[in-house]
Parts: C-alpha cells; sequence; structure tokens
C-alpha cells in the first residue's frame, strides 16, 4: 500500500480499514470452521452407508462395484425418504399457515420482515417484531473511503423484540421453515455423504492389492482343484 495514501486518510478512515481488515479474517476463519465441521459430519454421516450394504457385502450377494452401487443408491434414497418426509410436512404447514393468513386478510403483499404498526416496539405482522433492527439507510451511519462508501458506526436502533399477536401467523411460518429447512437440510446432507461413501466402498471392497506382497511366497492352491484325468 502507497504510505502517502495512508497519510492522507483521516483517523476515522484508518480506523474504519482496519475494522475491515478484521471482520475479513474473521469471516476466512468461520468458513475453515464451518468447512471442517462440514466434513467431519459428512464423514460421520457416511457411515451409515456401510450399514445399509454390509448384509450384501458379507454375503457376496453383489459381485461388481456397479452391482454395490445400484443397490446402495436403492437402499440410500428409502432411507433419505425416511428422514425427509416429516420435515418436508413441516415446511408445507409452514407454507399454508401463511398462505391462509394472506388469503383471510386479503393481503398477498405481505412483508415478513415488518417490526411494528408506525410506533416505535408496538405492533406489527412480520418476524421483525422479534429482532433487534437498526437503520442501515441512514447516510450519517457511513463514510467514503476510497470512493467506496462503508459502514462507519453502527446505525440508530429502530426496533426492540416484542410479541404482536398480529404476528403469529409469521412465527408459525418462521418456525415451520426453520425447523423443516433445517430438517431436510441435514437430510440431503445425509444422502450425500451416504452417496460419496458408496462410489468408495465399491472401489475398496473389490480393489485388489499388492501392499506386501512376497513374491517367494509359494502360490495358494485353489480350493476346488480339478480332478486327474
Amino acid at each position: 500500500m502507497n504510505p502517502i495514501l495512508l497519510i492522507k486518510l483521516t483517523e476515522n478512515d484508518k480506523r474504519v480499514i482496519i475494522a475491515l481488515l478484521f471482520a475479513i479474517i474473521l469471516l476466512f476463519v468461520i468458513i475453515g470452521l464451518l468447512g471442517s465441521l462440514i466434513v467431519r459430519t459428512m464423514k460421520w454421516q457416511g457411515k451409515k452407508c456401510d450399514t445399509l450394504v454390509s448384509d450384501v457385502v458379507t454375503n457376496h450377494i453383489v459381485k461388481t462395484p456397479h452391482q454395490l452401487r445400484k443397490y446402495a443408491a436403492k437402499k440410500n434414497i428409502r432411507h433419505f425418504i425416511k428422514q425427509a418426509w416429516i420435515p418436508i410436512i413441516i415446511i408445507l404447514v409452514g407454507v399454508a399457515t401463511i398462505c391462509i393468513r394472506n388469503a383471510v386478510v386479503n393481503d398477498w403483499s405481505y412483508d415478513i420482515l415488518n417490526f411494528n404498526n408506525g410506533t416505535e416496539n408496538q405492533g406489527g405482522t412480520g418476524i421483525g417484531t422479534l429482532l433487534f433492527m437498526w437503520d442501515f439507510n441512514d447516510p450519517d451511519a457511513y463514510t467514503t473511503v476510497w470512493g467506496i462508501k462503508v459502514l462507519a458506526a453502527w446505525p440508530k436502533l429502530i426496533n426492540q423484540p416484542h410479541f404482536s399477536v398480529d404476528a403469529i401467523w409469521c412465527y408459525v411460518y418462521i418456525a415451520c421453515m426453520v425447523v423443516g429447512g433445517t430438517w431436510y437440510v441435514i437430510a440431503a446432507q445425509a444422502y450425500l455423504a451416504r452417496t460419496i461413501r458408496a462410489v468408495k466402498l465399491s472401489k475398496m471392497v473389490f480393489e485388489k492389492s499388492l501392499d506386501n506382497f512376497d513374491q517367494n511366497t509359494p502360490p495358494q492352491q485353489p480350493n476346488n482343484p480339478a480332478q486327474p484325468m
């Protein structure tokens, strides 16, 4: 970075740049931790595939990698359906709830983030009633650094969490979407993990390895030697 540009920056601009750098570093750390957690979780979820296909492998029912992958795919999709039908129903209940609400009040332009009825911390029909809300449209909260508008101060708080009877429909909808959506994503992730595991197993089970093979070892006799003529 050009030191002359640093000299021209105000103290406030320097603080903003340092805060942005810390935010970027923190973002990369969080992404790395989440990535590591997902990989470990998928390895644990993929182990279920071993249980689903163990019988046909140990009893030598499947003879080729293709047969194993085909059998694993059938078992995997059945297990996914068994795990996913409940969260799908929960999501549909949430969608039905918000559709019924819109039909009752005849308002299909519903703002799910609505946080009050025009009076601060009172009423409201959206999930915003249960959240802290800040005015990110406030121009005084921003500054310009090298021609780029960045957040320089935390915006003014315009709503504090409060309960609203008019937003009960939204509460039910959000609860269903969060619970059902999270449940479904976990089930889908497990399905993907088992699919990856099935591909690896199809290669490992039928793989022939010469590791630690000794050329001087006498050849093994066949289990059923041919009878002499």
